[in-house]
């Protein structure tokens, strides 16, 4: 069942848990790149607490990074995009060097809300069923970034990103449903107690520099490492924690809330803006708050094998940029935290003042625009206190594994998880990436391919993707299907322009140094008719 359709306006666009709905006004683009970073509260608490739909849509920066890539930077063939999950891949790469000018990743899920076009409007429609509630959205835009081959199989790379991350966590569903519409017939004698639910959301200027090397090859065994140092900037954070909310709505519509422990807030750099606690207007980027440091690394095997040379489309011989029969794989990622001082209105409420019996409960907070209306508001029924001092925040830490087999006709099949490891963080807030695994069929060679990810969350969330690679112009989706949906609850987008030379028929396989040959020279191989049949051995 679902619940009643709500609209947003066409006047201007409506900024909403890290995504846009943009309406028929054409000056969308001017807000897109001039604004880094909204707070747009709506018009009761529902819009505080229900923090997965519509609260503290803090931070579009100038382009939208998600399950980063998906299906393309599992590849060999990703170059310096690869790195970001995958360090250890430069090292052997089948990139002399590899400049990504620009790229860009967008990605949001959720099982709280799917999006609804009407003649008139366009807005959310909430799910009504039981499930926990998520949210996640990864973002990104990366400038010039870059990475060569060096003399003794060592690879450097250097990577610049703005990213932008959301994470809600368990929701009740109960609360997310039924919020800014308790007097609705359909929640008429419900009783829900101990509601709960986490949201975080930052954004951050990010530098990294990564180092890989070869440390092992004897013609049928490679070990490969690599590791990136980050230098972190924040530019924001907002979160909400809620611990306990508990009400009740009779058959009259009377909603009585009989708890309310949470807590909401922002980073001080934000203070000035109107939507927190001050006057100025959001039309620029939030200050950079100090450096912070973060870091990657990760293990590569690969089991090398003969191929015998085969032709392109024109004839001519073509030796092989990818000479594994199969590799295993894997890196921990964003290791690190970032700390921020509380924003004047960041508010932590105890409990109630006394039990609040409120009708009119859904209006209560109605005309609230900012953090700081809605700390004032929520002093009138419970007990709050201003938070103070430092807190931290996590970056997304994750373990990667992957297993990656090469049909040797330029067919590959691989395997990926990426595991959450944020629950051993000691941060006051964590954002975080959900538990998923990703089969990643593919076709490529050199200058183009196809990629047809698909990819499950924790949740159950299913997405098939598709992206293709041609020249220098990589472009893509992590969710085919919300191309074409209706009602879609997902958005995803990805796209890299790029340009690097192949090291495999290259004069000079390396960027610094007298040549020496072609890259392909190597130690013997076993030939691959002597080779064992075995996937894995």
């Amino acid at each position: 069942m679902l619940n009643r359709f709500y609209g947003f306006g066409v006047v201007s666009p409506i900024y909403i848990a890290d995504i846009v709905l943009f309406t028929e006004n054409p000056q969308w683009l001017n807000y897109f790149f001039k604004i880094g970073v909204l707070s747009e509260f709506q018009r009761n608490l529902g819009s505080i607490l229900r923090v997965a739909l519509i609260f503290l849509t803090l931070m579009l920066p100038q382009l939208l990074r998600a399950q980063n890539f998906n299906g393309y930077i599992h590849s060999d063939f990703s170059g310096i995009i690869g790195a970001q999950l995958q360090p250890a891949n430069l090292a052997g790469s089948p990139y002399k060097y590899d400049v990504s000018l620009v790229n860009g990743n967008y990605f949001l899920t959720n099982n709280i809300a799917y999006i609804k076009s009407t003649e008139t409007a366009r807005g959310f429609v909430r799910y009504l069923d039981g499930d926990q509630r998520f949210l996640h959205s990864n973002n990104a835009l990366g400038g010039i970034s870059g990475m060569a081959t060096l003399k003794g199989n060592e690879s450097i790379g250097f990577t610049y990103r703005m990213r932008l991350h959301g994470s809600a966590i368990d929701f009740s569903p109960e609360l997310i449903s039924q919020i800014g519409r308790f007097t609705d017939p359909v929640f008429l004698n419900s009783k829900p107690s101990r509601q709960s639910g986490k949201f975080a959301t930052a954004l951050w200027r990010e530098y990294g520099f990564t180092y890989a090397k070869i440390i092992q090859d004897d013609g049928f065994n490679r070990w490969k490492v690599g590791a990136t140092f980050k230098m972190i900037n924040p530019r924001g954070n907002a979160f909400i924690d809620v611990n306990d909310i508990s009400y009740s709505t009779d058959n009259a519509g009377v909603t009585s809330l009989t708890e309310a422990r949470l807590a909401f807030g922002y980073s001080s750099n934000l203070d000035n803006f109107e939507q927190f606690d001050g006057s100025d207007k959001l039309d620029r980027l939030p200050d950079l708050i100090g450096n912070h440091f973060g870091f990657d690394f990760g293990l590569v095997y690969e089991r090398v094998t003969y191929w015998e040379a085969s032709k392109d489309e024109n004839g001519t011989n073509r030796n092989r940029d990818i000479d594994y029969e199969f590799k295993l794989s894997a890196s921990i990622t964003d290791v690190g935290i970032m700390k921020f001082q509380y924003g004047t209105a960041s508010t932590l409420s105890t409990g109630l003042l006394g039990n609040v019996n409120a009708a009119n409960l859904d209006t209560l907070f109605s005309g609230i625009k900012s953090f700081r209306a809605a700390a004032d508001s929520l002093a009138t029924m419970a007990q709050i206190s201003t938070m103070n001092g430092e807190y931290t925040v996590s970056l997304p830490t994750t373990l990667n594994l992957g297993y990656d087999y090469n049909f040797g006709n330029d067919y590959f099949l691989g395997a990926f998880a990426r595991i959450d490891l944020t629950s051993f963080s000691k941060a006051d807030y964590r954002l975080n990436y959900q538990h998923s695994l990703t089969i990643s069929p593919r076709w490529e060679r050199e200058k183009k391919a196809v990629y047809a990810p698909i990819y499950i969350n924790q949740q159950g969330a299913f997405h098939l993707g598709l992206a293709a690679r041609y020249g220098p112009i990589t472009l893509g989706t992590q969710s085919l299907g919300s191309l074409f949906s209706n009602e879609p609850n997902t958005g995803s987008f990805f796209f890299s322009i790029n340009i690097n030379q192949l090291k495999a028929n290259a004069k000079k396989p390396y960027c610094f140094g007298p040549s020496r040959g072609t890259s392909m020279t190597k130690t013997k191989r076993t030939p691959i008719y002597k080779r064992k049949k075995w996937i894995f051995f």
